[in-house]
């Protein structure tokens, strides 16, 4: 709490909520504003800690903290709670959960058991509130930069074949999928087999790895523990690695024996780009690892460079002999800790066309009690013709689709 109380000032604790507030019914909302309220003080508490100014209002507070202060203050006092004193108690609330909140809010069960705050951080309901508002600036950039880069290796080195672009694209996608850990000497091999330079003679896929990871001095044999499930690094053998749905239990030492400098994944790069991306590379590997697809399906990781997460082409032959698409499915993998803000903020793109359409949740996440009925309920006359359903679920009909289409 200490690093945020620098944010307030004593105005700011004692502005009262604006007389004639609407009536308030939209708690999802409320907890939107607020964490993109909280974002915005983490942001400049960063900032201020690197020494950089923030500009002119620094000791101001966010406007979407303040219209979340005054839809939640009135929320109490229409409720028969005592209204919370100033921003300060606001802000302690938020290190607690919602549901020991004062005014039962309108929320999933599941959204309930989390806070907006842990251990000075955003918490993942937070950050996917800050998110879906647009305001969390700092996991934004680094995520934009890092899938700019990403676009832009695959642009000069595939040149104007639009195929060679998008798998390059792919493979690097995968790449940063799974190489949490990087050596100098691992990237050297990038850039023997992705060789285009920029005006200064650096490889862009050099600089995507300086935009994704952070570089570390290190010389010689470097050993690790990392989980055996997502591979990102833990600190001892009996840490848990907190990446949602891993349900590895152990650890492995590992060795990198770099040049000069070891690679480490940007705390954004790992949970915005890695994390998410291993359901999606678990749905990959379990429909290219079953040889009795072979000739029957097709797959395509992230095509239009990266519109849809995989493009499903379950294959006929035609009368001449030659292979035939019959049916054409797209995947959009999300996962997100909340359903209902999931619903909120999802889109399908138009690029791709596709027969079926199937937003597809991890076994973690579709396992929840409420989650998918919640995810449906928020999706329902706002997103047309997309089918909800778990990994494994998905898999399974592909395998039934190619096998009905072989008879």
């Amino acid at each position: 709490m200490g690093v945020l109380q620098a944010a307030v000032g004593e105005d700011d604790a004692n502005t009262a909520p604006p007389v004639g507030a609407a009536h308030i019914e939209d708690d999802y909302l409320t907890v939107t504003l607020l964490s993109a309220g909280l974002a915005g003080m983490l942001s400049r508490r960063r900032l201020a800690a690197a020494g950089q100014h923030t500009g002119p209002g620094d000791g101001l507070l966010p406007p979407a903290w303040r219209l979340g202060f005054s839809r939640l203050w009135w929320r109490c006092l229409m409720e028969g709670v005592p209204p919370f004193e100033n921003d300060l108690n606001l802000l302690a609330m938020c290190t607690h959960p919602l549901v020991a909140w004062p005014v039962p809010l309108s929320l999933s069960d599941e959204d309930l058991q989390s806070s907006l705050l842990a251990d000075g951080e955003l918490s993942p309901l937070a950050e996917q509130g800050a998110r879906l508002a647009g305001a969390d600036v700092e996991a934004e950039w680094i995520e934009n930069r890092v899938y700019e880069a990403l676009r832009r290796v695959a642009e000069v080195n595939g040149g104007d074949d639009d195929c060679a672009v998008e798998r390059i694209y792919a493979v690097l996608r995968r790449r940063i999928i799974d190489h949490p850990v990087l050596t100098d000497r691992e990237l050297s091999r990038w850039e023997r087999e992705f060789r285009c330079v920029n005006s200064s003679g650096q490889t862009y896929v050099r600089r995507l790895v300086e935009v994704a990871y952070v570089p570390r001095p290190a010389q010689g044999k470097q050993q690790y523990l990392r989980c055996t499930g997502c591979k990102n690094t833990i600190p001892d053998p009996g840490a848990a690695c907190g990446t949602a749905g891993c349900t590895a239990t152990t650890a492995e030492q590992k060795t990198a024996n770099p040049l000069a400098v070891l690679f480490e994944q940007h705390r954004a790069t790992r949970r915005f780009v890695h994390d998410p991306g291993l359901v999606e590379n678990r749905i990959f590997d379990a429909l290219v690892g079953d040889a009795t697809l072979d000739g029957k399906v097709r797959l395509t990781a992230y095509p239009g460079v990266d519109a849809l997460d995989l493009l499903i082409e379950i294959l006929g032959t035609s009368d001449d002999g030659h292979p035939v698409v019959l049916r054409t499915w797209g995947v959009d993998a999300k996962d997100q800790v909340s359903a209902r803000l999931l619903g909120r903020s999802f889109t399908w793109p138009d690029s791709i066309r596709c027969d079926r359409r199937f937003l597809v949740l991890p076994m973690h996440r579709a396992r929840h009690p409420g989650y998918v009925g919640d995810l449906t309920a928020e999706l329902e006359g706002r997103v047309d013709s997309v089918e909800v359903v778990d990994e494994e679920r998905l898999t399974r009909m592909v395998k039934a689709t190619a096998r009905e289409v072989a008879r």
